[in-house]
């Protein structure tokens, strides 16, 4: 937990822990084995280990693109055991220890790309949870868009360490509410309609305020709530943001303190160059509009010096111009990233 410009606590879902996440082959972490073969490469407590890429990722197309699905690879190595089962699960444990040490609340786990079978899904999440769990401080939140696999992240969970986090209910999955209620687990209510995503303010806040209703009815508490209005990349949707920053502001008259306010923040970044500058200023301006949690690298993102930065530099201007819709677009941001002007102040 951090706190933002006003001293009010800002949680943190660590979002590293996902299936998804990727290293260069070319990188710092990347280890050329004897055989010609290429491992991942982590500290543990002074020793060096070196996990080797699993053979399903190493034919995989982001492999041969200089890519390695870094988190897939070990928890590949996990669920079949074997000789590099244990290394497997010590690396997870690192990277769970890094989120941990940055000051994350929850640790978000995510197996989705693991497979398109939803057993195997949730085989993986079964593995992650049990694995994290067994040296993790903070509670795990369960992240899938398969309802069986947050069920069997939930089944896995000894719950030793706090409240367990489902990610996420929405009106198209309201059966999640139900997992949430019968487990006492809290659960991010995701701003999406029955049929799809939102396409502004009002639809954002319409289906929050469903959801939210929905989540009390089931007799959740409402500090169990984490609602997300749904941070979109503003590369691909310029004014979305905006929308988002706008409808926290509003939920936040609608419900006052009682429901927490979160959201995948550093999405808002995806396809922009210097995505760091992006990511400070939206995190800074989403917890000025009330938002007090969100799922984001803590490592990446240092909210000490996040809420501590001057928003007189150039670097936080630009980005939040782009962020509130003065700068629609981005063209004056990209000018600035080209010609050199947003390097650290």
């Amino acid at each position: 937990m951090r706190l933002d410009r006003n001293g009010t606590p800002f949680r943190i879902i660590g979002e590293n822990i996902h299936a998804t996440r990727v290293l260069k082959r070319t990188g710092k972490h990347a280890v050329e084995l004897p055989d010609g073969t290429i491992g991942i490469g982590f500290e543990l407590d002074g020793e060096r280990l070196v996990l080797p890429v699993h053979p399903v990722l190493a034919a995989a197309s982001d492999f041969a693109k200089g890519r390695i699905k870094h988190v897939a690879s070990a928890v590949r190595w996990g669920m079949d055991g074997g000789e590099h089962a244990a290394t497997a699960a010590a690396y997870i444990r690192v990277l769970a220890a890094r989120q941990e040490a940055a000051g994350a609340d929850w640790l978000d786990l995510n197996a989705d790309e693991i497979s398109h079978d939803s057993d195997t899904r949730a085989r993986a999440m079964a593995w992650l949870v049990s694995t994290v769990e067994a040296t993790a401080k903070i509670p795990v939140a369960i992240d899938s868009s398969d309802v069986a696999v947050l069920a069997a992240g939930v089944s896995a969970s000894r719950q030793l360490r706090g409240t367990l986090l489902l990610n996420s209910a929405s009106l198209e999955r309201p059966e999640v509410l139900e997992i949430a209620a019968a487990s006492n687990c809290a659960v991010v209510l995701a701003a999406s309609g029955a049929s799809g995503m939102p396409s502004g303010v009002d639809d954002r806040i319409h289906n929050a305020i469903a959801i939210v209703e929905l989540a009390l009815a089931h007799l959740i508490p409402a500090d169990f709530l984490y609602v997300d209005p749904l941070v979109l990349p503003v590369a691909a949707a310029p004014d979305a943001p905006a929308h988002v920053l706008e409808a926290a502001r509003q939920l936040r008259i609608e419900y006052g303190d009682d429901i927490h306010l979160t959201g995948g923040l550093s999405n808002v970044s995806f396809g922009m160059p210097g995505r760091k500058f992006i990511n400070d200023a939206f995190i800074d301006l989403a917890a000025e509009a009330g938002i007090d949690s969100g799922i984001i690298d803590p490592v990446a993102s240092d909210l000490a010096r996040v809420f501590s930065a001057s928003r007189s530099v150039d670097s936080f201007g630009l980005a939040a111009d782009v962020l509130e819709g003065r700068d629609l677009g981005g063209m004056d941001y990209v000018m600035a990233f080209r010609e050199g002007r947003l390097a650290e102040e």
